[in-house]
């Protein structure tokens, strides 16, 4: 670590034909280095990364531009392609799931440790469609992984940080073009599955805590989702939704009421959902005697999604909702200590994978040499 190679791995980046050769394994590099006994002393390549400011890479491209890459690039720009073509290649390209990690680790430690990155992602010209594909893989995730070995604290993650997309399109008013019923399903999804399982997960996790965010999640819509979601149509389908599966809510309601009436480990957390839940029954409570009577008005048995959405329209006027504080507030992420023990083990799997693929035998020495001895 006394002599640092830091500026020669962003030389290699910079340039397209080593950028095309090197580029990979030099992010690879660079995350395990910055990755190197960060919790025990001093990391130069941590102060190193946080301070890089990638002019030229500014412009972000996320898409995998493999056969359109410019002359003139770097980290900022390899790293955020490397993440695009994990999302947008064909089966037989995508990288391996160990391959995943390093790369993942690397875009995390810039998010992470250098504001301009950050700067770089909040440009109105980034792609959109790089979180649209977050979002995609989120909801994937929700309604592949509900099992009975239920990996609670990956779930809590995928919410908080679909909460936190949320709450940063809330604050610059970004109208994402995504088929939010994807997600909004998933969502019902998953608090049908914790109703089913109740008796099982309680024995070993807080679902009330999953359940709590879910549900703020659907507040955050409902309170803010004029100033995010793209059109008036999808705010008016976020409430037919909530109707039309109104008896997943209704369950949930009736299932923390009668443990936060109860003497009992999760009285309090249980309680929490059921104050969270307040405006998600006013709207069922308000729209479904509307609809009913409209039904029976035209004699019509069973309403079509145009019909009930037509209610839905003509009776916002007399909806009474409750204004909550705090949906667009969430925990600042910090990596100690909570988190530590993951970055070891996730730091030790990364390392065991290069060892184990890691081919010497395709390199030339000769052409090393004198790679490196162009770099000053």
């Amino acid at each position: 670590m006394i002599n640092s190679i830091f500026e020669a791995i962003l030389q290699i980046l910079s340039d397209v034909s080593s950028r095309g050769q090197h580029g990979y394994d030099a992010v690879v590099l660079l995350a395990l280095l910055v990755n190197y006994r960060k919790y025990e002393s001093v990391n130069p390549y941590i102060v190193k990364l946080s301070i890089v400011d990638d002019e030229p890479t500014l412009d972000v491209s996320i898409q995998y531009k493999d056969k359109e890459e410019e002359n003139q690039g770097g980290f900022f720009s390899t790293l955020t392609s490397m993440v695009g073509s994990m999302f947008i290649a064909d089966a037989d390209e995508k990288l391996s799931v160990q391959t995943n990690e390093a790369i993942l680790l690397a875009l995390y430690e810039a998010v992470h440790l250098n504001r301009n990155f950050i700067t770089v992602l909040a440009q109105v010209r980034l792609q959109w469609s790089f979180i649209i594909r977050t979002l995609l893989k989120m909801a994937i995730f929700i309604v592949t992984h509900m099992m009975k070995d239920f990996p609670m604290d990956l779930y809590l993650r995928c919410v908080q940080i679909i909460h936190k997309l949320l709450c940063y399109q809330k604050k610059c008013r970004i109208r994402l073009h995504y088929t939010w019923r994807e997600l909004w399903s998933a969502l019902i999804n998953l608090l049908k599955f914790l109703l089913s399982n109740e008796t099982t997960l309680l024995a070993k996790h807080n679902i009330f805590q999953l359940a709590l965010l879910v549900v703020n999640l659907f507040n955050m819509f409902i309170t803010y989702g004029d100033t995010f979601l793209p059109t008036s149509n999808s705010y008016d389908e976020l409430y037919y939704e909530i109707v039309r599966m109104h008896q997943v809510f209704d369950n949930l309601y009736c299932m923390v009421l009668r443990v936060s009436t109860n003497t009992g480990q999760w009285k309090e957390a249980a309680s929490k959902v059921t104050h969270a839940l307040v405006n998600v029954r006013a709207i069922v409570n308000h729209f479904n005697p509307k609809i009913e009577s409209y039904a029976a008005v035209n004699h019509i048995s069973q309403l079509s999604e145009e019909q009930v959405l037509e209610v839905v329209r003509s009776n916002y006027d007399t909806l009474t909702l409750k204004l909550q504080d705090g949906l667009d507030q969430f925990e600042r992420y910090s990596e100690q200590p909570k988190e530590a023990a993951f970055f070891k083990e996730l730091v030790r799997s990364i390392s065991l994978n290069v060892r184990k693929n890691v081919s010497l035998n395709t390199l030339s020495q000769d052409v090393l040499l004198k790679e490196f001895s162009t770099i000053s």
